[in-house]
């Protein structure tokens, strides 16, 4: 920006000096003539206004030729610093714009973030116990151990065991808890094992991790009916989690293999950002 502040200032300078020089040669051509008339007069009068009839055709017509370069120069210097004006003012304009984009960017994460933390609220206002608001800052759920880090901990109220929540139901429970954040284990991970019922048949059994994008039902009673579109609940036994969290769904047309009961997770559960963390304590025996 100073570089092209200086270019500018020299063309400012060298306008000013042509303006300069013009002047002068102005000047110094009409005081010659004017001492030339001053010699003829003393001669003759009637000389003298024939040469200063002449002399003002002559002169006019002179100095025009010589003014005409220098209007010329003057006029290109002119719009040679206004181009040199206008190509510092877009410069400053594509600075502007990128920062401009930046803060465009920054508005619609938060807008998005906005968006999530509204239908967290919205969900966790339906749940019965208490609950806590984390953001996602880790996520290891694409390697072997489906895995999270929250930024919420002990401070927080956040205990090992308690349910961690999506918009859609249940998809995990913090499995280490430090003071200011916690590691949440995946219904998905092969170590996770959830007690659960069917909601609209009350069939009891065990929710178990695959490792993949599907849940697997065992413990499940022999010629139990199972409903399609049948919600997955927690069934709270043994009081580690709470009674009436959704899991996931049984979907008929993905269970084509009688030896199995596949469930499909809760919606989104590989999609985090926003959680609840359900601040749930060990019911007594």
């Amino acid at each position: 920006m100073v570089t092209k502040t200086s270019k500018k200032i020299s063309l400012l300078k060298l306008s000013s000096t042509a303006k300069a020089t013009a002047r002068g040669a102005s000047t110094s051509l009409l005081v010659i003539f004017s001492i030339l008339l001053l010699l003829i007069g003393k001669i003759d009068e009637k000389s003298l206004k024939y040469v200063e009839s002449l002399f003002l055709d002559v002169s006019s017509v002179f100095l025009k030729l010589i003014g005409k370069p220098f209007e010329t120069v003057n006029s290109g210097l002119s719009e040679i610093s206004e181009l040199v004006f206008l190509y510092a003012k877009n410069k400053d304009l594509e600075k502007e714009n990128v920062e401009l984009y930046k803060w465009k960017e920054l508005g619609q994460k938060l807008l998005i973030e906005n968006e999530e933390l509204k239908q967290a609220l919205k969900f966790a206002s339906s749940v019965e116990h208490s609950y806590i608001t984390a953001k996602v800052i880790s996520n290891s759920a694409a390697s072997y151990i489906k895995t999270i880090t929250i930024n919420v901990g002990k401070k927080n109220g956040v205990k090992v065991g308690n349910a961690v929540m999506n918009n859609w139901g249940m998809i995990g429970r913090v499995v280490n808890a430090g003071n200011k954040s916690s590691r949440v284990l995946l219904t998905t991970d092969i170590n996770s094992q959830i007690p659960i019922y069917f909601e609209r048949s009350k069939h009891k059994a065990i929710l178990i991790g695959k490792n993949n994008d599907v849940l697997e039902i065992k413990f499940l009673k022999n010629r139990a009916l199972i409903l399609d579109n049948d919600r997955i609940i927690t069934s709270g036994e043994g009081g580690l989690l709470p009674r009436g969290l959704n899991v996931g769904s049984y979907f008929k047309k993905m269970n084509s293999n009688k030896n199995k009961v596949l469930i499909a997770p809760t919606r989104n559960w590989d999609r985090l950002n926003i959680l609840n963390v359900i601040l749930f304590d060990k019911e007594p025996l």
